[in-house]
């Protein structure tokens, strides 16, 4: 949850950096042009600058929900007054349509809904579009034609986005959550690799192009006396830490997984050759290696290569053989089988 918060906010905040200075320069030219000298002029020149101040602060990441919520209050004021000085002035006095103050809506709206989410959003956004409806019905009477159908469509439209905007949010939410619980089938929560289900999921697909294929089952030495000794979440850690070290030392044609427990598994399209050379680099990587909490770990490989009429299981199998012989001979080694050594062990 935590992470999901942060980047939300991380995505926000790229919103507001790359769409401000647009919406200043608007506010800038609004204010330059504008050949009044009233309350607007300055409601103006008020919200450019804290607009230019937030965009700084935003930027330099200072006081981010702070800035937003301020920012919703601040627009939010300007946008009734703006409404009300519309009606006054063009509806009322000019009998025309309110111009360019309804291409601001949608961007208004999703402001609301970025800063309050869905729920809270569309509750705020209809309650300014209930005091932007009570400023008109008051002067309802007063209004020509072409102002009346004006106010109707801006009414009718501001809707439709409340409810677009509400919808598509809703649709949004469901396809992340989807999105995340298809993510989860696949990703081990621990080390945030791949998991078992994942890995059979690719060899199965992998198997039917016939191509060159390794696997390295490997294993930390030990493990259980690190738990007994260090606790789970020491454990934990350590695990963790043992998939970073890992992961940076493989290519991306690489694939590394979580099998389980203690117990990793890379797939790797290399040659039997190249790939025994990989898990004793990668032996060795480990040997060397100082884990924050616990020092010194090993880890212990077993190596298969594809062969022709290799199902699944016959590919694991012998990489296990190998992982146990590994195991059986010390630990802290790299062994290979073939299917005829397989016959044998």
């Amino acid at each position: 949850m935590a992470n999901q918060v942060e980047n939300l906010e991380e995505l926000k905040r790229k919103i507001y950096i790359y769409a401000s200075p647009f919406i200043i320069f608007a506010l800038l030219l609004n204010t330059i042009l504008d050949e009044s000298v009233g309350i607007s002029v300055y409601a103006n020149i008020v919200v450019l600058i804290y607009l230019s101040i937030s965009l700084v602060l935003v930027y330099k990441r200072f006081m981010f929900r702070f800035l937003e919520l301020s920012n919703l209050f601040l627009i939010s004021i300007y946008l009734l007054h703006q409404f009300n000085q519309a009606v006054n002035t063009i509806l009322l006095k000019q009998n025309t349509n309110l111009g360019d103050f309804t291409m601001w809506m949608p961007i208004i709206v999703i402001f609301f809904y970025l800063t309050l989410g869905r729920k809270k959003g569309v509750i705020y956004s209809l309650g300014i579009f209930i005091i932007t409806l009570g400023i008109g019905l008051v002067h309802l009477k007063k209004f020509g034609n072409l102002a009346m159908d004006s106010l109707i469509q801006y009414y009718l439209s501001n809707i439709v986005y409340i409810l677009a905007f509400y919808y598509s949010q809703f649709a949004f939410g469901i396809f992340t959550e989807l999105k995340s619980i298809k993510t989860n089938a696949y990703i081990d929560p621990l080390t945030e690799i791949a998991n078992r289900r994942k890995m059979y999921l690719f060899l199965d697909n992998h198997l039917k192009t016939n191509n060159e294929l390794s696997v390295i089952l490997m294993d930390i030495d030990n493990f259980k006396s690190v738990n007994d000794h260090y606790g789970h979440d020491v454990g934990d850690d350590v695990l963790q830490e043992f998939t970073k070290l890992i992961s940076q030392h493989l290519s991306e044609e690489e694939m590394f997984g979580r099998w389980g427990g203690e117990e990793f598994i890379i797939f790797s399209p290399a040659t039997s050759s190249d790939a025994m050379a990989l898990a004793e680099r990668l032996r060795r990587i480990v040997d060397y290696y100082s884990f924050t909490k616990v020092g010194h770990v090993t880890a212990s490989f077993g190596v298969s290569s594809y062969k022709a009429g290799d199902t699944k299981e016959s590919l694991f199998k012998r990489a296990d053989v190998a992982l146990y012989q590994s195991k059986s001979n010390g630990k802290n080694k790299v062994n290979q089988i073939d299917a005829e050594e397989l016959g044998r062990a």
